[in-house]
């Protein structure tokens, strides 16, 4: 397995499960976070948005980087929208969180697998 298609399963599974929770159960990570649950709805998007480009894209380009490189491309821009989302959102704390390290350790490991998938990007 090349480095590529590691990043792209880690980013692949990491997305399913958080994905899953936001999507399935956003009100469960939300009371984790200590956050409140008056709009809920932007959490069970996102989570929408992690378990079919993130999660199911990435595993989908996995199969073979090189052939998927078009499916590749949108994994990662939104792998790095949504992180630069979420840095801007923590900097200018828009949040009603009260678990800091809920928001701001899921925006580190973000961060790693979008500079991972621009590093592996195939030629």
């Amino acid at each position: 397995m090349s480095k590529t298609q590691l990043t792209l399963k880690i980013c692949g599974y990491s997305s399913l499960v958080m994905g899953g929770i936001f999507f399935f159960n956003p009100y469960f990570y939300a009371s984790l976070e200590g956050a409140n649950f008056e709009n809920i709805a932007w959490l069970r998007n996102l989570g929408a948005a992690l378990i079919s480009v993130n999660g199911i894209g990435a595993l989908l380009a996995a199969s073979d980087p090189i052939k998927e490189k078009k499916l590749y491309d949108v994994v990662l821009l939104a792998s790095c929208l949504e992180t630069i989302a979420l840095s801007w959102s923590t900097y200018s704390w828009e949040f009603s969180a009260t678990v800091h390290e809920l928001i701001i350790i899921p925006l580190i490991l973000a961060g790693l697998v979008s500079v991972l998938l621009l590093i592996f990007r195939p030629k």
